[in-house]
Formats: structure tokens, C-alpha cells, sequence
């Protein structure tokens, strides 16, 4: 690690403020096809300003993430908000392989790491959405894979450790009502590769044929988190920590017989 390199809660966010880089994952999420549902994502971070050896010090450790997107509204066959989302950020002296067991394995090993951030959703997001919305997510379908992405807005919130809260609570992106939050969030996912052991277990039972039940671990993607940072108490730079999960939870199965 560089001596003049900027850390936080144990990540190196590299050596220069003016940095401005977005991260990507893998990642797992569940199928909603309604109003007044909850989808959960999770995944690990791949990687911190470009970079996958994030620790700080060269030391071994990595970040995971699960999200919990709730209140689904204005649902229809290539659009969705929600009007509440959590990103909880776990910290972790070790890796875990998330291929290589089912979800429900996966969010238990996760929820058992150090809780390092927590961000909570941030309304008025402008582009038409609703003024509660938090998260919006707009998707197509064709053949059989549906793809699509999402965006959103969140705030720092609690628990977590106290040097990273300060750091990311810098009120620095605008929103359309004259506000500001922390953290903007952009997505993109489908459902064209599914976690074998979901599949082997019925996790994922109508994924790929417009069957699946609420609740079924349809998808995988990328996303981005991006927010500065500022040096309290910990030094830390201007830093995108890239979180990977579809903020939508999936076309209806009506959309998806009218393609048969």
C-alpha cells in the first residue's frame, strides 16, 4: 500500500481524491412480479477504485453486500419502483466462493461477517418516478432472457463501523427536490445465468421460463455505488465501492406468455 494511500474501515481506496471509478460484482436476486412486494439482492465487491486487492496494509479480507428493496409499486411489464431499499456492506478476513453453494448458504454466511456500512434508500429522485420512490428499475424482454437495470439514491445510515459512517455521510449528490444523498446507485442485470446450486435445489424452479414464483433467485448482474468520501476520522478519498444487484425484480409472467 501506498504511504500516501487513503483508507477506510480497513480498505485501501487508493492514493488520489480525485478519483472517480465505478465498481462492478456478481451478485443474486429474487423474482417479484407485483405491487407491494420485496425483492433481496447479495454479492461481494469485486473491486474498490479499479482495484481487487482492496485491503488495506496487502492484508487478505473482502466485501459482501444484501439488499432488501421493499414496497414495489407502478409494476408493469418493463418498469417497477420501490419506495424503501437497505444495502447492508459486511466486512470479512476471508472469501467466500458464492458459486459455490446455494442463496439461502450464501446470506447466511454473509449475515454472520462485521456489518462495515449500512446505506438506506433516499426519495425524490426525479425522472418521472414517484416522489417516494428510492429505487426504479426498467426491463425488456426477448426470447427468453430478460435484461434490464436500475438506479437509485441512498443515505448513510446505521450500523456500522464508526469510521466509515463519517466518511461516506458527505450529503454531496443532489436529488430533485433541492436535496442531497450520500450514495447514487446504477444497475444492470438478467436472468440468462443462474447459480447452479439454486437450481439444483429448487431455488430457481421457472427462472427461465416465466414460471417462477415470488421469492425465486432469478437473477445476476452488475452495479455501481458511487459517493466521495471525506477524511474523518480515517483518511480516505473521493471512491466508488461497486456493489452488484438488479434493483428490478422481474417482467411479468403475463409479458413473458405473450412472448411464447
Amino acid at each position: 500500500m501506498s504511504a500516501n494511500a487513503y483508507t477506510v474501515g480497513g480498505i485501501d481506496f487508493g492514493n488520489s481524491l480525485s478519483l472517480n471509478h465505478l465498481e462492478t460484482t456478481t451478485l443474486a436476486q429474487t423474482f417479484i412480479n407485483g405491487n407491494g412486494q420485496s425483492a433481496t439482492a447479495y454479492g461481494s465487491i469485486s473491486t474498490v477504485n479499479g482495484d481487487s486487492t482492496y485491503c488495506a496494509g496487502g492484508g487478505s479480507c473482502s466485501l459482501y453486500f444484501i439488499a432488501t428493496f421493499s414496497g414495489s409499486q407502478n409494476f408493469s411489464s418493463s418498469y417497477v419502483e420501490f419506495s424503501s431499499a437497505t444495502i447492508t456492506v459486511y466486512y470479512s478476513n476471508s472469501t467466500v466462493n458464492l458459486f459455490n453453494q446455494d442463496s439461502v448458504a450464501n446470506l447466511a454466511s454473509i449475515q454472520g461477517m462485521t456489518t462495515w456500512l449500512t446505506l438506506t434508500g433516499h426519495n425524490n429522485l426525479g425522472g418521472g418516478a414517484s416522489t417516494n420512490a428510492v429505487v426504479t428499475g426498467t426491463g425488456s424482454l426477448s426470447g427468453a432472457t430478460l435484461n434490464g437495470g436500475g438506479a437509485g439514491l441512498f443515505d448513510v445510515g446505521s450500523p456500522g463501523l464508526a469510521s466509515v459512517i463519517a466518511s461516506f455521510d458527505t450529503n454531496t449528490i443532489a436529488d430533485a427536490a433541492g436535496g442531497f444523498a450520500d450514495v447514487a446507485l446504477t444497475s444492470s442485470f438478467n436472468n440468462f445465468v443462474l447459480n447452479e446450486f439454486d437450481v439444483a435445489n429448487g431455488l430457481a424452479t421457472g427462472c427461465e421460463n416465466g414460471t417462477a414464483a415470488v421469492g425465486a433467485w432469478c437473477y445476476q448482474g452488475s452495479s455501481n455505488l458511487r459517493g466521495k468520501l471525506q477524511a474523518v476520522p480515517e483518511p480516505s478519498s473521493l471512491a466508488l465501492a461497486g456493489l452488484g444487484f438488479g434493483v428490478m425484480g422481474a417482467l411479468s409472467r403475463r409479458r413473458r406468455n405473450a412472448k411464447k
